[in-house]
């Protein structure tokens, strides 16, 4: 690829992302009032996600939003992991501890004793006051195989981290959660690392949306051509903007589940598994029922 189509297609990704956030931001609170009522037997099985957590009552890929997640009839639930400048892994969904605690800087730049001395609840709700950035293996020792884990393997600021698919095989490894845990990723250098290992576990690819009609679908950046090379996975997860009953047709003609990401409001919940979808991640679990 050139260096300027290089630049087009990152450029293109960007703003489609850009788009997908200033529309997510208007999206509004889902009405708490409504539930979505799912059959305890059906002939499809469908799953619930709960994303980072139960991350609409407690503070994101916190131990606290677990706890909220186990409590609920989520199926899944949904962390990101980063490491440390002291190679460990850590739950948390932003390159940088900005956004979600009282610090500042790359998780990257950081050894798991200064992520541990910031606070990570009080910016969802002071009552969190004190809720600390976990590990992996707490997450994984306090999930247990009480629901299945979907981690998402990220990649730093700057760069890919170095040995964190390694490290977070080796986690499951030790906990014997390979039963109960599936990986996902946007980048593929990742998936890749982990197809590579000697060890066999479920894993997801995760994309932003295919462009209709077209070969052509967003990642992390614009890509061409199919979903072929994805052929190790069990999954394609895309946004909730890009999901249509055709597409989640044509994944499944193509041997892939897809979980949908993510979606709030019950009447789009029970929409996107009326489409096909085979889960759906949403912030706020507990609004979803099965009898």
């Amino acid at each position: 690829m050139s260096e300027r189509f290089s630049w087009i297609s990152g450029s293109l990704a960007q703003t489609v992302l850009s788009f997908l956030i200033v529309a997510l931001s208007a999206c509004g609170a889902p009405d708490t009032s409504e539930k979505v009522t799912l059959p305890k037997k059906q002939a499809r099985k469908v799953a619930v996600i709960a994303h980072r957590g139960a991350s609409g009552l407690a503070p994101e890929n916190t131990l606290a939003a677990i706890r909220k997640a186990l409590d609920t009839e989520a199926d899944f639930i949904e962390v990101d992991v980063h490491q440390s400048k002291d190679g460990q892994v850590v739950v948390i969904h932003d390159a940088t501890v900005d956004r979600t605690t009282n610090g500042t800087g790359a998780v990257a730049n950081l050894t798991l004793a200064q992520l541990k001395e910031l606070d990570a609840g009080s910016k969802h709700d002071s009552s969190f006051t004190g809720e600390r950035i976990p590990t992996l293996a707490q997450v994984l020792k306090l999930v247990k195989g009480k629901k299945k884990l979907l981690i998402e393997l990220k990649k730093g600021e700057d760069d890919y981290y170095q040995g964190l698919e390694d490290n977070t095989l080796r986690l499951i490894r030790e906990h014997r959660a390979d039963d109960w845990t599936v990986l996902q990723s946007f980048h593929d250098p990742i998936l890749e690392r982990i197809w590579a290992a000697d060890f066999v576990i479920p894993t997801h690819k995760l994309i932003v949306g295919k462009i209709p009609f077209l070969p052509v679908y967003i990642d992390h950046e614009l890509k061409f051509g199919g979903f072929d090379r994805y052929s190790k996975a069990a999954s394609i997860n895309v946004h909730r903007y890009f999901a249509s009953k055709s597409f989640i047709r044509s994944l499944h003609n193509q041997g892939f589940k897809t979980f949908i990401w993510t979606e709030d409001k019950p009447q789009n919940i029970r929409e996107l598994y009326d489409m096909g979808a085979d889960g759906v991640m949403t912030n706020h679990p507990e609004l979803v029922e099965r009898r």
